[in-house]
């Protein structure tokens, strides 16, 4: 299947104007596939799609649960950015994701948490894995459209039909419009790095302003005000003592508005 996208200013070779997207019954990963794909010579916008994985994985190798109903995709991009911007993609691709299910809920039940989930009504809906594998970027994307896990030691899972009062949406709905929303923001990143989505970002974003609580990658925890994201991409955080923190990696695993004693853990 072809999909579409719309074309920037961009040059030929820098654009992403199309996800060429072989959609299979049931995989491992789709990002494997990718990452196959990528060693072969394939092309940007090389995608693959699964109604099931069986070895679904998200960050710090977790697993992601993967049954039929939602939607699982990896997307080969050969960045021309510098490589030391490529983690700003994972921004970016939140965005599209956040512009496509916006299509079919009221955009003021959808936050971005960063860096890398969607939450609808304060829910993880969906997530959003950046491998970079020989040169290029592999951006592996799931979105509860059907069903959430009913256990998770996560943030709280939702999915896109959890309210009886919504208008149904399918998977193959949102891939459809991710085709296109997913083309605009790369190419317009490709043309102004992080700067040309980082409004957009903030003025989506979950938590900014409140009190939050991170886990950093050795499983130490931070807390702070989410005060900014950076300019590249980092949550700057307002320390206790008053410093600033630029956070790069992490998750956030706690949340209060600024002057609540009591933290409402997720």
């Amino acid at each position: 299947m072809l999909q579409r996208c719309l074309i920037s200013s961009l040059s030929l070779a820098d654009l992403l104007t199309t996800l060429s997207i072989t959609h299979l019954e049931e995989v491992g990963s789709t990002s494997d596939l990718a990452q196959i794909a990528s060693s072969d010579g394939a092309a940007q916008g090389t995608a693959f799609r699964a109604d099931i994985q069986t070895s679904g994985r998200g960050r710090h190798g977790r697993d992601w649960i993967s049954p039929k109903g939602n939607l699982y995709l990896s997307v080969l991009l050969r960045p021309s950015r510098p490589m030391a911007e490529w983690p700003g993609l994972a921004l970016v691709a939140g965005l599209a994701l956040r512009d496509a299910i916006q299509v079919y809920r009221d955009a003021a039940r959808i936050t971005l948490k960063w860096p890398n989930d969607v939450l609808l009504d304060g829910r993880k809906v969906a997530g959003l894995l950046l491998e970079v594998h020989d040169g290029a970027v592999i951006l592996g994307c799931g979105v509860n459209c059907l069903h959430a896990p009913e256990k998770t030691t996560g943030w709280t899972p939702g999915w896109l039909n959890q309210e009886a009062g919504d208008p149904p949406v399918t998977a193959d709905e949102v891939m459809e419009t991710l085709a296109e929303t997913l083309c605009d923001r790369y190419n317009d990143w490709q043309k102004g790095g992080l700067a040309s989505i980082r409004d957009d970002w903030k003025a989506a974003a979950a938590h900014l302003g409140q009190v939050i609580v991170t886990r950093q990658s050795d499983g130490a925890t931070l807390s702070g005000i989410f005060e900014d994201l950076g300019a590249d991409g980092s949550m700057m955080l307002r320390l206790e003592d008053g410093l600033m923190k630029a956070i790069t990696a992490g998750d956030v695993v706690q949340t209060r508005p600024e002057g609540q004693d009591d933290a409402a853990g997720n």
